[in-house]
């Protein structure tokens, strides 16, 4: 029953213009990343923004990568600085602490005039295991420092889609479960290699029958056909073969 339920809400998210993990993929680095939206929680006056990001090799679904796990403050002053980082579970601790953290200043303006704000963000890999964890767990709290954010089981849902390849296919759109959940994986290199194959029959094809179309013997026409059947030069070289089979009688 709970899983029915499910699948009637990712349908729900599917026909949602805001889905809750977005595909994109980049051909010139043939990479696809899967970017779950914006989860947005709060208290004691502090708001952080997580967004998590899987990356695969190719245009595919993959799975066991690490996730990269954006955590953002936006404030006049710095909040993130110096403090530590953990996610609590029942099922223990994930320390977030191997992370990078950067900066950056906007000006925004409001009614009362133009205000400075300092973005602050931390950057985390995350393995897959302990994301899962996060993810599925009943309860999750995200602590900063002494502040500790709660991380609602509804808020969490975008990352178990993005750890379930079935759940990412029934929330994209016709052409990306066509392209992700029926064709085989195929890499910038193996299409290259692919296409290099194909040119190089396509030449072995054109020198051969360079080589036989003149011949008066029969002989040399059959090899051709045994060789290359399906070739643009078959039907000419049936009709070749005919001709000297009947010159030779």
């Amino acid at each position: 029953m709970r899983n029915y339920i499910l699948l009637l809400a990712l349908l729900s998210l599917a026909s949602c213009s805001i889905k809750p993990v977005q595909t994109v993929y980049y051909e010139q680095e043939d990479v696809t990343r899967f970017t779950t939206k914006p989860f947005i929680t709060g208290k004691g006056g502090k708001e952080i923004e997580l967004v998590a990001v899987k990356e695969c090799s190719g245009k595919v679904i993959c799975t066991d990568q690490d996730i990269k796990l954006t955590i953002k403050h936006a404030d006049r002053f710095s909040f993130f600085k110096g403090k530590d980082l953990v996610l609590e579970t029942e099922q223990g601790i994930i320390n977030l602490n191997e992370r990078d953290y950067s900066t950056s200043y906007s000006l925004q303006k409001s009614k009362a005039g133009t205000s400075g704000v300092l973005i602050e963000q931390f950057l985390i890999w995350v393995t897959e295991a302990d994301f899962r964890k996060a993810a599925h767990a009943e309860n999750v709290r995200l602590n900063v420092g002494d502040y500790s954010f709660s991380l609602s089981a509804e808020g969490r849902v975008p990352w178990q889609i993005l750890l379930d390849a079935d759940k990412i296919l029934i929330i994209m759109d016709k052409e990306k479960q066509r392209e992700y959940g029926q064709y085989p994986h195929e890499t910038k290199r193996e299409k290259e290699l692919d296409l290099r194959e194909k040119r190089m029959v396509s030449e072995a094809v054109e020198s051969t029958w360079k080589l036989v179309k003149d011949s008066k013997n029969p002989e040399d026409i059959r090899y051709f056909l045994e060789q290359f059947p399906n070739s643009p030069f078959a039907v000419p070289a049936k009709l070749k073969l005919k001709q000297l089979e009947r010159d030779k009688d």
